[in-house]
Parts: structure tokens; sequence; C-alpha cells
């Protein structure tokens, strides 16, 4: 096999690795690497260094044989090899069963769309790129966005974010050039998508009063932001539900499905707030636990703090002090007219403010509990970090869109 042969079939195989879960990027990247330094292919390197075991890989290579054959997608691969690996199933099961299920639901899905026009409005995609794209995504069987990461033309957050602005788009009416230069400030920036509109004056506010199904997985720590921006393009562009992409793509079973719906529920009806729900969902598919003695357990068991003043989180977090707070504070409740008082103040700068009132609405919202909420401004303001950055380190996930009721 030629160098380029050996490369052609590597960079195949990378997205059949990655997007069906078998290996996480540190690795493929770890094998990537070694595979150019010893010439070998990248199966063959992943099994010598002992990332995976060989048993591991196959359902991927016979995948890629199918593909390289012209008998599948590079996309029907990618979901074929989580079937195998969520139902146990035969790579000929799993490709018979999603052909049926495509046939089924075929929507075809205009190549040039608002993602695609916002991505090239904020200067992420020249006209180049993505005539280059369409081609390349119809061949794999592709949407364009998720063409767009296998190339690496976008990183994952890049992605999701752009995503994410085409779904605020459609959802308040925010005008097609200021979400392309929030995009633009966002990447420059490295700041949320919510946060560069703020910063930039063009903030209208979501829908902000529901849970959805793909919140509570992604809080729970159950599907990747990889997988979660891939059904995100889904639901946007082919107007299917959000839980029912995530089974039809073999990241979740319809079991686990119809558990988060429960769960669901449960928060709308006040029964769980959504951290509370999140970890259930969590502890119902890890540990293999009844839905409804879950939500039992956590109702009567974990009940949440329900404090969610602002002159408590910011003495609790070492903001600043009760003493100083107290003083500044005079006689009122209002959140927004404590910042007020305390920017008056100068106990507190604008930036750490607007911080701490959107730790403030993850709390109230219930999307935190108190002792992670304090956690999270502490870290901010001791590191002097974005909140953007600190929930990152901290590993806490949560819907950005519920953060800036107070706006």
């Amino acid at each position: 096999m030629t160098t380029s042969s050996k490369d052609t079939q590597s960079s195949q195989l990378v997205p059949i690795l990655l997007g069906s879960g078998v290996l996480t990027r540190e690795q493929v990247e770890a094998g990537t690497k070694l595979a150019a330094e010893l010439d070998l292919e990248l199966q063959e390197a992943l099994v010598d260094a002992g990332i995976t075991e060989a048993d591991k890989l196959e359902a991927p290579i016979k995948a890629l044989k199918q593909v390289e054959e012209k008998k599948i997608t590079l996309d029907m691969a990618i979901r074929a090899v989580r079937l195998v690996i969520q139902n146990k199933v035969s790579l000929e099961d799993a490709v018979k069963s999603i052909e049926k299920l495509h046939q089924q639901t075929h929507i075809v899905v205009s190549a040039t769309n608002e993602l695609t026009q916002l991505l090239m409005s904020a200067k992420m995609l020249s006209r180049e790129d993505l005539g280059n794209a369409l081609k390349h995504s119809t061949d794999a069987g592709m949407m364009i966005g998720q063409w767009l990461l296998t190339d690496n033309r976008l990183t994952t957050k890049q992605l999701y974010t752009a995503l994410s602005a085409v779904y605020m788009m459609r959802e308040t009416g925010l005008d097609k050039d200021k979400a392309a230069q929030g995009l633009r400030y966002s990447r420059k920036r490295e700041v949320s998508f919510e946060q560069a509109l703020f910063e930039l004056g063009f903030f209208i506010h979501p829908d902000a009063k529901t849970t959805r199904v793909g919140e509570l997985f992604e809080m729970a720590d159950l599907v990747t932001m990889e997988e979660m921006a891939e059904c995100l393009e889904i639901e946007l562009f082919k107007k299917k539900p959000f839980g029912q992409i995530l089974v039809e793509r073999g990241i979740i079973t319809r079991d686990q499905l119809e558990s988060a719906e429960t769960l669901q529920g449960s928060i709308n009806k006040g029964t769980l707030k959504p951290f509370q729900a999140a970890e259930a969902l969590r502890r119902v598919i890890k540990d293999n636990s009844d839905v409804y003695a879950t939500i039992a357990e956590y109702q009567l068991l974990h009940k949440p703090d329900s404090n969610t003043r602002l002159g408590d989180l910011l003495v609790e977090s070492e903001v600043c002090k009760r003493e100083e707070l107290e003083q500044a504070m005079a006689n009122t409740d209002s959140a927004v007219k404590i910042g007020k008082l305390l920017l008056d103040s100068k106990l507190l700068t604008e930036e750490v403010l607007y911080k701490t009132l959107r730790v403030q609405t993850l709390m109230r919202f219930g999307y935190l509990p108190r002792t992670q909420a304090v956690e999270l401004l502490g870290l901010c303001v001791k590191k002097n970090i974005s909140l953007d950055e600190a929930l990152e380190e901290l590993n806490m996930r949560v819907p950005q869109r519920m953060q800036w009721s107070w706006v």
C-alpha cells in the first residue's frame, strides 16, 4: 500500500472511530502520530501501541471497507458501528436497519442553508471551501456541518456555536448580520455566542421556560458536544425531534429516551430541579436503575438548597465580606438593584457582577446546586477567568441559554 492510499484510508477511518465513539479524540490523535512516525496503517499503530484492542476495531474496519467499495456512505458507516456497539448486532444487520429507516424518513436538505450562509457571513467559510464541502459531504452522505468538522474546517465548538446561532435566529428573530457579528466576536474572544451578543448589545431573550431532552443528556455528561452538534444540525434542517434523532443515530436507546422524557416531565411538574433530573438520568443509565424509584429517591433524600440570594452567593464565593455587603445593600432584595449598589460602592466590578448574575440565574432555575454555584463563582474571581472557562475547567455542563433572564 502506498503512503497516499494509507493516508486516504486513515482519513476515512478517523471519523468512523470518533463518530461511533469507539475511541476518543486523544486516542486517535496519539495513534495517528505514531502511524506517521513508524509508517504504519492507523489500525496497526493503535493496536501496537496498546491504545485499543484489535477486536474493537473489527466493526470500524469492516465498515471502512464497505465505504471504500461504495456500498455505504461514510455517514452510514458511523451510524452502523454505533448500532453494532449499542445493540450488539452484526454490521450487516446494523446497515440493513439504517437503510430501512432511511427509506422511511429520507428528507433532502439544501446544502446552501442558514448554517453555511452564516458561516460565510462570519468569514469562517470561504466560497471555495463551501464548493469543496458540498461535493464531499454529498459523497459521504453527511450533513454539511458534519463534513466541515470531519474535514477540520471547523472545530466542534465552532460548529456547535454556529448551529446554536441558527437556532436563536429562528427562535428569537435575531438578525442574520448581528448573528454573524456575534459569531465572529465569539470566536475572537473565545466566549459563548450569548455572551458575545450581550457585549455587542444585540442580546434577545431565548425561550428559557423548559429543559430540552438533549440538554438533560448533555448535563448528565451522557452525550458529547460532537454528538450534540451532529443531532442539532439534523433537528434544524430535517425538522425531527431531537430525542428521535439521538435514537436514530444510535447515540442512545429508545428506553433511555423514555427515561429522559419521564425526568423532563418531573422538571415541568416541579418534582425535581433540572440538575437533579440530570443526575438521576445518569444514575438510571449508568446503574440501570428504575427511573421512578430514582425520582422518588431524589425527591425525598436529595433536597436542593432553596437559598438563591445574590448577597449570600457573593459572600460564600468570597467575592466580598458580609459586613461590606450589608452596608452597601441598604433595604432592597432586587438582584439588579443590589448589583447597582455594589457597583456604586466599588465592591464589585461590572464584569464580576455580570458573572454573578449569570451564576445566580443558573442556581435559581435549578441548573446548578448551591455548592457548585459557589465553587464556580469563586473560581471565576480567584483566577480572573470568564464564566465559560470556569465551567469548562470544572466540567460543569449547563445550557447557555439559561443564564440570561436578568438582562
